[in-house]
């Protein structure tokens, strides 16, 4: 039922989040010691780790503490739902924002392809939205179908 394990689902969907920004930015940050090209692209990778990091484990403790309220009864079936849609709304436009941000990096790279910073740059955006992209629609999709299965 989803009112009882959405919000354990939900902590559990949003582990590789939290083990792609922990590995992004313990990769970015050897990469910033490379010149040109990777040290910008590890940049990027080291900045969004750090972002999706902490979007992680806010988005994982704020779904154990729906859990207890769920367990103690002050939320009930339509709240569940409620907070299911909500999530998926939110993966839903976060899924726009990660192609505008493959199409950026990717807009940046081909511009400046003399510049080896400009390219690391945009590369490096390119990469993590695409990650995000597939996180963020897979997890959508997923949603969308235990919606469907309703209560």
């Amino acid at each position: 039922m989803m009112q009882e394990n959405f919000f354990l689902y939900q902590h559990k969907a949003l582990r590789p989040l939290l083990v792609w920004g922990l590995l992004s930015s313990l990769g970015g940050t050897l990469l910033l010691f490379r010149p040109g090209l990777w040290r910008h692209f590890g940049l990027q990778a080291l900045v969004w780790g750090v972002i999706d990091l902490l979007l992680a484990v806010a988005g994982r403790r704020g779904a154990l503490r729906k859990a207890a309220a769920l367990a103690e009864g002050a939320i009930d079936a339509a709240g569940v739902t409620r907070e299911a849609r909500n999530f998926r709304t939110i993966l839903a436009v976060n899924s726009g924002l990660d192609l505008l941000y493959i199409l950026i990096g990717l807009a940046v790279a081909v511009r400046w392809t003399e510049r080896a910073d400009r390219r690391g740059l945009g590369y490096g955006v390119a990469l993590q939205g695409a990650f995000l992209l597939i996180f963020d629609g897979l997890l959508a999709r997923d949603v969308t179908q235990r919606l469907r299965q309703g209560p």
